[in-house]
């Protein structure tokens, strides 16, 4: 039986980054949030008027996240959202600027 292989380019690996990296920080702060003062999936639900499922869904990664849903989420969790673009450290063993026809 013949595996398939596939790669995945820098764009998707960089948006898989992101999900993953917004995952985490959801599920800690929805920890804390039930350690500080008992919050549940059930609970964000009802403060959204969404079934628990959907929260479930979102969290877990089963369902697609919009900008919204994100903002959803961190006002049921009273967590403001920080975002940031920070620079990328340069790296002296590539060199992206190069011209490739000389």
């Amino acid at each position: 039986m013949r595996t398939r292989s596939f790669r995945i380019d820098e764009r998707r690996r960089s948006y898989l980054r992101l999900v993953s990296e917004i995952k985490h920080v959801l599920a800690q702060a929805l920890a804390e949030e039930q350690e500080r003062r008992g919050l549940t999936m059930a609970e964000m639900a009802r403060i959204l008027e969404v079934d628990r499922s959907h929260i479930s869904r979102k969290l877990s990664g089963e369902t697609n996240m919009t900008l919204e849903t994100l903002a959803d989420l961190a006002y049921a969790l009273d967590r403001p959202v920080q975002i940031s673009l920070l620079p990328r450290p340069v790296r002296h063993d590539v060199n992206h600027g190069a011209d490739k026809s000389a």
